[in-house]
Protein backbone atom coordinates (compact mmCIF):
# COMPACT_ATOMS: atom_id res chain seq x y z
CA UNK A 1 0.00 0.00 0.00
CA UNK A 2 0.89 2.99 -0.73
CA UNK A 3 2.58 5.68 1.98
CA UNK A 4 0.14 8.54 1.09
CA UNK A 5 -2.68 5.49 2.29
CA UNK A 6 -1.45 5.13 5.78
CA UNK A 7 -1.77 8.96 6.42
CA UNK A 8 -5.32 8.73 5.56
CA UNK A 9 -5.58 6.28 7.75
CA UNK A 10 -4.02 7.30 10.29
CA UNK A 11 -5.92 11.05 10.14
CA UNK A 12 -9.36 9.14 10.17
CA UNK A 13 -8.29 7.26 13.42
CA UNK A 14 -7.17 10.12 15.13
CA UNK A 15 -10.62 12.30 14.22
CA UNK A 16 -12.72 9.44 14.96
CA UNK A 17 -11.01 9.21 18.58
CA UNK A 18 -11.35 12.74 18.70
CA UNK A 19 -14.92 12.73 17.99
CA UNK A 20 -15.38 9.59 20.12
CA UNK A 21 -14.36 11.69 23.24
CA UNK A 22 -15.91 15.40 22.38
CA UNK A 23 -19.10 12.77 22.90
CA UNK A 24 -18.10 11.38 25.64
CA UNK A 25 -17.20 14.40 27.24
CA UNK A 26 -21.00 16.29 26.46
CA UNK A 27 -22.95 12.95 27.37
CA UNK A 28 -21.25 13.17 30.73
CA UNK A 29 -21.67 16.75 31.46
CA UNK A 30 -25.45 16.47 30.35
CA UNK A 31 -25.29 12.99 32.79
CA UNK A 32 -24.02 15.43 35.51
CA UNK A 33 -26.67 17.97 35.19
CA UNK A 34 -29.42 15.42 36.03
CA UNK A 35 -27.47 14.21 38.31
CA UNK A 36 -27.71 17.84 39.69
CA UNK A 37 -31.10 18.14 39.41
CA UNK A 38 -31.94 14.69 41.24
CA UNK A 39 -30.00 15.25 44.24
CA UNK A 40 -31.47 19.06 44.28
CA UNK A 41 -34.95 17.17 44.51
CA UNK A 42 -34.47 14.57 46.33
CA UNK A 43 -32.72 16.84 49.24
CA UNK A 44 -35.42 19.14 48.78
CA UNK A 45 -37.55 16.46 49.64
CA UNK A 46 -35.56 15.47 52.55
CA UNK A 47 -35.66 19.32 53.87
CA UNK A 48 -39.19 19.26 53.96
CA UNK A 49 -39.80 15.58 56.13
CA UNK A 50 -37.32 17.79 58.35
CA UNK A 51 -39.29 20.06 59.29
CA UNK A 52 -41.52 20.11 62.12
CA UNK A 53 -44.78 20.43 61.87
CA UNK A 54 -47.16 22.33 64.28
CA UNK A 55 -48.95 19.67 66.10
CA UNK A 56 -52.55 19.58 65.50
CA UNK A 57 -55.49 20.22 67.66
CA UNK A 58 -57.83 17.09 67.93
CA UNK A 59 -60.55 17.80 65.83
CA UNK A 60 -64.07 16.49 66.69
CA UNK A 61 -65.48 13.12 64.34
CA UNK A 62 -66.53 14.16 61.23
CA UNK A 63 -70.13 12.33 61.71
CA UNK A 64 -70.35 14.89 65.11
CA UNK A 65 -69.96 17.60 62.32
CA UNK A 66 -72.13 19.41 59.81
CA UNK A 67 -72.60 17.71 56.23
CA UNK A 68 -70.79 21.01 55.02
CA UNK A 69 -67.60 19.89 56.75
CA UNK A 70 -67.59 16.73 55.02
CA UNK A 71 -68.14 18.12 51.73
CA UNK A 72 -65.48 20.60 51.63
CA UNK A 73 -62.98 17.95 52.56
CA UNK A 74 -64.21 15.76 50.09
CA UNK A 75 -63.92 18.38 47.31
CA UNK A 76 -60.31 19.53 48.58
CA UNK A 77 -59.35 15.87 48.46
CA UNK A 78 -61.06 15.40 45.01
CA UNK A 79 -58.59 18.68 44.13
CA UNK A 80 -56.15 17.46 45.28
CA UNK A 81 -56.19 13.95 43.31
CA UNK A 82 -57.19 16.17 40.26
CA UNK A 83 -53.85 18.10 40.81
CA UNK A 84 -52.01 15.08 41.45
CA UNK A 85 -52.99 13.72 37.65
CA UNK A 86 -52.25 16.62 36.20
CA UNK A 87 -48.50 16.76 37.42
CA UNK A 88 -48.27 12.80 36.56
CA UNK A 89 -49.67 13.65 33.18
CA UNK A 90 -47.03 16.74 32.79
CA UNK A 91 -44.05 14.10 33.92
CA UNK A 92 -45.22 11.84 31.28
CA UNK A 93 -45.41 14.52 28.22
CA UNK A 94 -42.01 15.62 29.04
CA UNK A 95 -40.60 12.18 29.74
CA UNK A 96 -42.16 10.95 26.29
CA UNK A 97 -40.84 14.34 24.95
CA UNK A 98 -37.26 13.84 26.24
CA UNK A 99 -37.01 10.27 24.61
CA UNK A 100 -38.12 11.50 21.35
CA UNK A 101 -35.56 14.12 20.95
CA UNK A 102 -32.71 11.75 22.20
CA UNK A 103 -33.93 9.17 19.89
CA UNK A 104 -34.01 11.84 16.73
Amino acid sequence: MPAWIWIVLVLFFIVMVVAGLVYAGKRAIAAMHVIGETSAKTFGVLDQLEQETAPRRPEPPLYTQPLRVAADRYAEAHAEVVRHQDVVRDRHVAVWRRWKEFNA
